[in-house]
């Protein structure tokens, strides 16, 4: 497979969603050696509902039958990535206040305050039982990472017009029906997109980027 010369991967994320939370974390796993390869990486906080909407794709309760999978599935996935998940009492949240937070942070801050907020955010929701659309919640959840003065201006600066508006663009922009939802732009400038964390090896294959594809280790072979 031939090294890339450039690309971009871009990911798209609600916490509301803990694919989300799981895809955020792979992209942080896979970002540097990403980066080495040539291929640069942008974490874009979106409001999953109206994403959902606007693709025909509305928020629909897991049947009763898919319940035990669901509940194996995100805590197998969570154990793998070293995350803790414990399902929250409320659920769906509206996450439409923790994205204008995340927007807000994202444009005003460095890039590791903005990562911190949305893994805060996101565990606070789905491993500490936060409810995040609330300000208390929010609050609770982004203690320590920053001051009290600089909340009360994040907050306000959240639902500010200007940031309002900003959440709207970028979920039109993502062209998504769920959450994650993974763009890769190759080389050549060909264009492809993943709804979710599973779809990694066909994301590095567009990209071309080596990558070892999940295998099984023959019996007597050392790790």
């Amino acid at each position: 497979m031939p090294h890339p010369k450039g690309g971009k991967l871009t990911i798209y994320v609600d916490c509301v969603s803990p694919y989300s939370w799981f895809g955020f974390t792979n992209t942080l796993k896979y970002r540097p050696l990403l980066n080495a390869h040539g291929v640069s990486v942008d974490i874009i906080p979106f409001f999953l509902g109206a994403a959902r909407e606007s693709a025909g794709n509305p928020f629909q309760p897991t049947p009763k039958w898919k319940e035990t999978f669901s509940k194996q599935d995100s805590e197998t996935t969570g154990r793998l990535l070293g995350l803790k998940v414990v399902p929250p009492t409320i659920f769906p949240i509206l996450s439409l206040y923790p994205v204008r937070v995340a927007t807000y942070i994202k444009d005003h801050y460095e890039g590791e305050k903005f990562e911190a907020t949305f893994g805060a955010l996101a565990s606070g929701y789905w491993s500490k039982g936060i409810n995040i659309s609330t300000t208390e919640g929010i609050i609770k959840a982004l203690d320590g990472i920053f001051s009290s003065a600089e909340l009360e201006k994040i907050l306000k600066g959240a639902v500010s017009a200007e940031n309002k508006k900003r959440v709207i663009e970028q979920t039109a922009s993502a062209g998504a029906f769920g959450a994650p939802w993974i763009v890769g732009v190759n080389s050549d400038g060909e264009r492809k997109a993943w709804f979710g964390n599973d779809r990694w090896d066909q994301v590095f294959a567009h990209l071309a980027v080596p990558y070892k594809p999940v295998s099984i280790i023959p019996p007597g072979s050392k790790l």
